[in-house]
This record gives C-alpha cells, structure tokens and sequence, in this order.
C-alpha cells in the first residue's frame, strides 16, 4: 500500500474516532457569581464589538458619499 494511502488512512480513522471525553466541564450555577462591575464592562465590551462599527459608518456616511 503506498505511504499516502496509509497515511490518509490513519489520519481518517483517527478523525472518525470518538476521543476521550472532555474533563473539568461543570453544569450549573457559578461558584462565584458575577458582580454588577463586571457585568457593565462585559456590556460595554459587547456594544463596542457589536455597534462601534456600525456607528462609526453611520458617523462618517457623508465622507463616504463623496467621490473624489
């Protein structure tokens, strides 16, 4: 059998094959729950993420409308 073939083989077969389960997952409520600090600057990051860009657009439209 050729090398490429053996090696597709194998590279395949461990693919295809469950691995081990995953360790350390925890289901249920925080240990530590949130406090509202931290739940304003994890807002704050996801309206930057989200809508900054967006603003930014909106903001600067009349720069874009321009054809120079």
């Amino acid at each position: 059998m050729p090398l490429v073939v053996r090696l597709a083989r194998s590279l395949l077969r461990s693919a295809a094959r469950p691995g081990p389960a995953q360790r350390g997952l925890i289901s249920g409520p925080p240990e530590q729950p949130l406090g509202p600090g931290e739940s304003v600057v994890g807002l704050l990051a996801m309206f930057v993420a989200f809508l900054g860009p967006a603003a930014w657009v909106l903001a600067h439209l009349e720069d874009y409308k321009k054809r120079e």
